[in-house]
């Protein structure tokens, strides 16, 4: 996938170091390669908490696998791969919700939310199949590693490496002194909670890239930044706030509040607090690989899933949380600041993907391959780079 010239070129100093080639972003062998051996293995957000009550499952299509969620009258969560063992068709092929059980397609098989079969029924001619013992059958649904931190669904289809709990602990840290426990989706004006779905015509990359290693084009890019007299992010030659450069692709950057304030409108919106019941002073917009970004303002915070689909293909889901019962007041003002503050979401990613999709037409150029580095705005970046190489080359390895 990478030349030992280009790895080279990679890892030498950011003074003289390049980016990926631009076949690692068009070419769908590279994408099927990544599929394969840097996403599957990794955890990857899917979903919404908010989008799986309780006695519910929900099919969805991931990295071109069918995988069904599901949480049982007790909250619990889990994922499988919607395949029933005996007949090979999905076992759920739609949302189902107020069930203690799915019943099957295709034969009528009842399984339970937690992928245990409990009857094959007319298996052995009779209507309750009395005479077969499923255990016999073999037939429960395979599990799917699952997780849920801060409001989001990760899986993991294919197990290897770190647990969740180790894979996350970069952010936990780093957000251990905010108290994000209270913020819960914000309704809209049908009560329900509010999610954007937006596709990128761009390599989840680019899209990865541009997010929150990339401040250096937040003055060109986004009208509301372009509105605080601190963009761009710099100050008598030096840089208004943080880099975060961490383990496991989390990487971003952190701000003073003050700064933080001036980029979006008023609201009424009580403040994010720290644990010690205080505003927090501390604005972030953080990537963990390979796909979630947390976004905490001073009165909201964001969470965006951008599902890689294809080599030049996302699909991106946003919700933005807010502190406990705003979260969902159904006071028609409360809910036209909740859309504002969404709204204001949606519109800075709509002017990022569109820079995005315009990238991904521009490497079909014979014009570009890679680019060099800013010393000043792009160690983050460099820091991204690298840590795909890495994975690449050691799945490279593991081929030979």
């Amino acid at each position: 996938m990478l030349t030992q010239e280009e790895l080279a070129a990679i890892r030498a100093p950011i003074e003289s170091a390049r980016t990926l080639p631009k076949r690692a972003f068009v070419d769908p062998e590279f994408y099927r390669f990544e599929e394969e051996h840097l996403i599957r293995p990794s955890w990857l957000a899917v979903a919404f908490s908010a989008e799986l009550d309780k006695g519910a499952c929900q099919p969805y299509t991931v990295l071109g696998f069918p995988v069904l969620l599901a949480r049982d009258r007790d909250g619990i969560g889990r994922a499988f791969h919607n395949v029933c063992p005996y007949d090979g068709c999905e076992v759920a092929l739609s949302p189902l919700s107020d069930i203690d059980e799915i019943v099957t397609a295709y034969h009528g098989w009842r399984y339970a939310l937690d992928g245990r079969l409990l009857q094959a029924p007319y298996w052995d001619g009779t209507p309750d199949a009395a005479s077969v013992d499923v255990a016999d059958l073999n037939a429960d649904l395979v599990p799917i590693d699952y997780a849920e931190w801060l409001g989001t669904v990760f899986v993991r289809l294919a197990p290897a490496g770190d647990s969740f709990e180790r894979y996350m602990q970069p952010v936990t840290d780093y957000c251990a002194d905010l108290d994000l426990d209270r913020l819960a989706p914000g309704h809209d004006e049908h009560g329900q909670p509010r999610i954007d779905r937006l596709t990128i015509r761009a390599n989840w990359k680019t899209v990865y890239e541009n997010y929150s290693p990339n401040v250096y084009h937040e003055s060109s890019v986004h009208a509301q930044y372009r509105r605080s007299p601190h963009t761009p992010r710099v100050k008598d030659g030096h840089k208004t706030y943080r880099e975060v450069i961490g383990d496991n692709g989390f990487i971003g950057l952190d701000y003073d509040n003050s700064v933080g304030g001036s980029f979006y409108p008023d609201s009424p919106f009580r403040l994010i607090q720290d644990r010690s019941g205080k505003p927090s002073q501390r604005n972030a917009i953080i990537n963990v690989y390979p796909n979630w970004a947390l976004t905490v303002l001073n009165q909201y915070a964001r969470i965006t899933i951008n599902q890689p689909v294809a080599v030049d293909r996302c699909e991106q889901s946003i919700v933005t949380y807010f502190d406990g019962d705003q979260a969902t007041d159904p006071d028609p003002e409360m809910v036209v600041h909740r859309n504002r503050a969404a709204n204001g979401g949606v519109v800075a990613r709509e002017e990022d993907n569109a820079i995005a999709e315009s990238i991904q037409r521009a490497r079909q150029s014979p014009a570009f391959d890679s680019h060099p580095y800013s010393t000043f705005w792009d160690r983050p970046h460099y820091a991204l780079t690298n840590l795909l190489a890495d994975r690449i080359e050691a799945a490279q390895a593991n081929q030979s």
